[in-house]
């Protein structure tokens, strides 16, 4: 039987890591507020704090306002906070999809695109593009052919991976990177039927931008990714069991079949929706899950909450950076992704590396 001791120094690491994790999160909860409001000050049109304060004082709370331009009550309220909120869920709902396939898949190299999702979704942009030379296509119906097309991928995916099967992490993987090849082809060749402005266009998607947040627009994609992030939390305990291994977790009552299906479908539809309203945002998923994992251990109880929070504060910052950096005009946000994530992931790969070597 187990000594009083023992369930006391239990107790004592339990709670240590629950004070931890609160730590964590208060923090990350004040950089979040931060980054929203640095994503709202700065721009092609900087505001001041101010100014900033009193339209969100006036639209949130009623509070009557004076001296603030109306200009300064349309770039707040209707463009850049609706655009930071879509970053926030972007980047949030990218970075825990990442980590769950992660865990699930037992491979380093996943990601929430691994589905094929990004590639069905570029396949249908693409015709979507191709036809508005012929038909009237709105960016409504643009954002549901890329819905449309995440499904058709994920569904073909999951026909040719047996997502049902316990040994089906490794073929969902390879059934992806098929599915992924093919579909890319068919993209490509409705880019090259397209018009040099429809190619512009569904190069400009495929590179990611959530320029297009609006309050008409954000409710789906923010209700999903919190919908996603709680889901998969529930499901921390099993992640942390199936990254043993298939007969440890099932040794421990997980049924990796089970987990392995409800984990790929969430990812479908939380990536999907994403997709559908982003573009293609690279690394998000990738790189964060990773850089949170170097830094706060792989217990995926902290891991995927964290996730969330660091991709949804750099996601807010890549975007900054691409309005402002040749302001006016605007890069695409999928281009300070790649330039900042692979290095920083590189940096932290060597670092831990080096810590390796010295404890050898």
């Amino acid at each position: 039987m187990r000594s009083k001791n023992s369930y006391q120094a239990e107790g004592v690491e339990v709670k240590t890591r629950i004070t931890g994790t609160i730590m964590i999160v208060l923090f990350l909860s004040i950089v979040l507020v931060f980054s929203i409001m640095c994503g709202i000050i700065f721009g092609s049109s900087e505001l001041s704090v101010s100014s900033v304060l009193n339209v969100l004082k006036s639209k949130l709370f009623g509070i009557a306002v004076e001296d603030v331009p109306s200009s300064a009550f349309y770039i707040v309220w209707n463009l850049r906070l609706p655009r930071v909120l879509l970053a926030l869920a972007a980047g949030g709902g990218l970075a825990v999809c990442g980590a769950a396939m992660q865990a699930v898949t037992q491979n380093v190299l996943a990601d929430p695109y691994i589905l094929g999702v990004s590639s069905g979704a570029s396949v249908m942009v693409s015709l979507a593009f191709f036809l508005n030379g012929v038909l009237i296509v709105s960016r409504a119906a643009i954002s549901g052919f890329a819905f449309v097309g995440a499904l058709f991928s994920m569904l073909l995916v999951f026909a040719i991976g047996g997502i049902g099967k316990v040994s089906s992490g490794s073929r969902l993987v390879l059934s992806g990177m098929a599915i992924n090849i093919m579909l890319t082809a068919i993209s490509q060749f409705f880019i090259t039927l397209s018009t040099e402005h429809a190619t512009r266009n569904i190069t400009l998607w495929m590179m990611g931008s959530v320029s297009g947040g609006r309050w008409n627009n954000i409710a789906l994609p923010i209700s999903v990714s919190i919908l996603g992030l709680i889901l998969l939390l529930l499901r921390a305990r099993a992640y942390n069991l199936i990254s043993l291994g298939d007969e440890t977790a099932i040794s421990m009552g997980v049924k990796p079949s089970n987990l392995k299906r409800f984990t790929a479908v969430t990812v479908a539809i939380v990536t999907g929706i994403i997709v559908s309203n982003c573009g293609l945002i690279g690394l998000v998923g990738f790189v964060i899950p990773h850089i949170v994992r170097l830094i706060s251990g792989p217990d995926h109880r902290r891991l995927i909450p964290v996730s969330f929070y660091a991709g949804a504060i750099f996601l807010v910052w890549m975007d900054m950076l691409a309005r402002y950096v040749m302001a006016p005009a605007e890069l695409p946000i999928g281009i300070f992704t790649a330039m900042c994530g692979a290095p920083f992931f590189i940096m932290l790969l060597a670092k831990q590396s080096k810590e390796e070597r010295r404890g050898e």
